[in-house]
Parts: C-alpha cells; structure tokens; sequence
C-alpha cells in the first residue's frame, strides 16, 4: 500500500491497466517518452511491483540490452497485483463513504455479519449509483465533470485525502460505472481527471 502512494499518477495508471491484463504486463502510454519509460521502470523494479522478462516478438520492450540486443518487457508481478488489488478495495470504502467536507462526523458503523461466508456468497456485483449529496465523494463528481476537470492536488484539498486514497476513489467510481478518464497536459502542464455519468444514471 506504501509503494502505491508515492507513485506518480502516470505509474499507478499503467500498474492498475496492467492488473486488469491476462499475462499482466505493463503496456507504455504512447506520450510517454524513452527517458520517461525508463524512470517509470526503475521506480517500479525498485519497489517490487514489476519484474522484467524477455520480450517475445509483438511484445511491449521496454529496455534493450545494448550488448546482447536483447529486449526486456515488464510484467506485474504478485506482489503488485495484490497492491493494486488492495487498492480496489480501499476504494470501493472511500467511495461510500458519506462523511461532508465540513464536519468532522465519522462514517456510520457496519451492522455485524454473524454469516460471513453466506454474505460474501450472496453479495451483489457493484453497480452504478450516485453519490449522496453533501459526502466528499459526491464533491469529487462535481469536480470531475467540470469542462476542466479536476488536478489530482484539487482532489486532495476538496476532501483532505491523501493521495492514496483519492485515487482509490478515483477506480471506486469507475466501479460504479463512471468513465473516469486522465487527461494528460501539454508542454509540461499537470495531468487533470473527468469523469462522464453513466447513461444509467443520466436517464
């Protein structure tokens, strides 16, 4: 969960792209330039989120070894499976959280479940809903379907989450059904979130 917080929003997309990959590996946004691919890689091979491996014909390379020629893909390995997994989780929670911005109210307890197994057997499939009014995830929406957008760091001031969890948040509403797109600024500006509603809840 550490190793996930101080990841750049572009590292967190391509991990959390990857999760979502058969043979997970790791597929490069086309704007992100050679030097930038590589610090992505260092910072994921560092942190134990990715390992490399030998890349087959029609597979993304992603280092070249300058003796060998050989070239090397990356590939999500288990231990950054499970972060992003743990990741999905952590967001589903925040994003139903109903706590407002202006208080200091605590989220309401869950009611106790004496049959676990029987509860996690029955459990609907998330589905599409709309915030309550007043929580900080439904301040969040509004941000986000601004023309502009919303900068991860307006997020972060409008709830007072760590980035962690605002981007949790983030994949808690594409649960729900929300396109949840980042917009990536030119010349060097910072990247901005939009999300569309869902056709089910704009009928």
């Amino acid at each position: 969960m550490n190793s996930l917080a101080k990841l750049s929003d572009t590292q967190f997309a391509i991990l959390s792209e990857a999760s979502q990959r058969k043979d997970r590996r790791l597929i490069a946004p086309k704007t992100l330039k050679a030097a930038a691919a590589q610090k992505v890689a260092a910072k994921l091979l560092t942190a134990g989120l990715v390992r490399e491996i030998k890349a087959k014909a029609g597979m993304e390379a992603w280092r070249r070894d300058d003796e060998t020629g050989q070239a090397y893909s990356l590939k999500l390995t288990d231990a950054g499976l499970k972060a992003i997994a743990a990741d999905e989780r952590e967001s589903q929670s925040a994003s139903s959280t109903v706590v407002s911005p202006n208080t200091n109210e605590s989220p309401p307890k869950a009611k106790s479940a004496p049959n676990i197994a029987a509860n996690r057997s029955t459990a609907p499939a998330p589905t599409s809903s709309t915030p309550r009014q007043g929580t900080k995830i439904a301040r969040v929406v509004e941000l986000l379907q601004r023309d502009q957008g919303a900068k991860l760091d307006e997020l972060i001031e409008a709830t007072g989450w760590l980035p962690h969890t605002a981007r949790a948040a983030l994949t808690g509403l594409r649960h729900r059904g929300y396109d949840v797109r980042l917009e990536r600024g030119e010349n060097g500006r910072v990247s901005s979130y939009r999300a569309l509603t869902p056709r089910a809840l704009a009928s």
